[in-house]
């Protein structure tokens, strides 16, 4: 069983019927959590400046007033903001000086999105190799989220982005807590063709979701969100689509791009590639589009990932 023995702790409990429902993490799941991460203090708090960009970005009333001093509120973010408004991306031959020039130049939609992402990227940092091919696909699921949601939810566009851009925070804390441990699961993922949560599950009697979850309860994200977070690889369901569901979409999309990944992982985008039908199907893309549609997505990673990444350059 590797690291966490399933007789000490127990068996994971079930998935949740619904891809709606998110339920309570058993205790000795969240003490098996937590003993791998290295104990309750390993889940940091969020940042105060990052908590109010996370609940702007998800209030259809904010105005730019409310952004602004937010951003004023924080050194750092006041000063990768203003990088942002004079970089390339947003080149309108005047540098922006303040940061109400620079929101006005970035835009409110832009602005929540583009919050969202810098500040995430710092609250679990990591200089190993792996943390820059995570946060890329993670940045690739939530632009693949948003241009889905743009077409079946607009009215939670910036939300879906939001949710996949937080869809894998589980593996994220797990790479910067325990990186051994990380390695075992991208080592299975590597040499056995096995999905990160069947890794996972040969290991822990939890995976990334769970881990997730967890977070998601200590930072007090509403359900929808932590929905997105836990659900994200379950069973396709019937109905109106779900958040947590567009996000599997765009997951799977992004995998099979092979947005993110290192070119070890061939054997795990094939596996994703026999996933695609099926959730290009449930989000409305029929086979005769499908090759313009996957072309579309890989063109807006191309082209947004550098503003996304924190890596825009003035």
């Amino acid at each position: 069983m590797g690291f966490l023995s399933k007789t000490l702790f127990g068996s994971k409990p079930a998935k949740a019927a619904r891809s709606g429902e998110v339920r309570e993490l058993a205790p000795n799941i969240t003490a098996a959590i937590l003993s791998l991460v290295g104990g309750s203090k390993a889940i940091p708090p969020m940042p105060a400046a990052a908590q109010k960009a996370f609940q702007l970005s998800i209030d259809p009333n904010a105005e730019a007033r409310d952004f602004i001093d937010v951003i004023e509120s924080d050194e750092s973010l006041s000063a990768r903001v203003l990088r942002i408004a004079n970089s390339v991306f947003f080149d309108r031959g005047k540098k922006s000086s303040t940061i109400e020039e620079a929101v006005i130049v970035i835009g409110i939609n832009e602005l929540r999105c583009l919050l969202n992402s810098n500040t995430l990227s710092e609250i679990f940092p990591s200089k190993h190799p792996a943390r820059a091919h995570l946060w890329a696909h993670d940045i690739a699921t939530a632009l693949i989220s948003k241009s889905i949601a743009q077409r079946l939810k607009p009215a939670k566009a910036d939300f879906a982005f939001l949710a996949g851009l937080m869809h894998d925070i589980g593996k994220l804390l797990l790479l910067q807590r325990n990186k051994e441990e990380f390695e075992k699961i991208v080592k299975l993922v590597e040499n056995q063709g096995m999905t990160f949560c069947e890794a996972e599950a040969s290991l822990f009697p939890f995976d990334h979701t769970d881990i997730g979850q967890l977070i998601a309860q200590r930072w007090h994200f509403g359900g929808e969100l932590t929905a997105a977070i836990k659900l994200h690889h379950l069973p396709w369901d019937d109905g109106e689509i779900s958040i947590a569901q567009i996000v599997k979409a765009a997951d799977i999309i992004a995998h099979s791009l092979g947005l993110g990944h290192p070119r070890t992982f061939n054997r795990f985008r094939l596996k994703s590639e026999e996933e695609l039908p099926a959730a290009l199907s449930r989000i409305g893309i029929s086979e005769t589009d499908r090759k313009g549609a996957l072309d579309n997505f890989r063109r807006q990673f191309e082209g947004e990932f550098e503003l996304y990444s924190g890596q825009a350059e003035s």
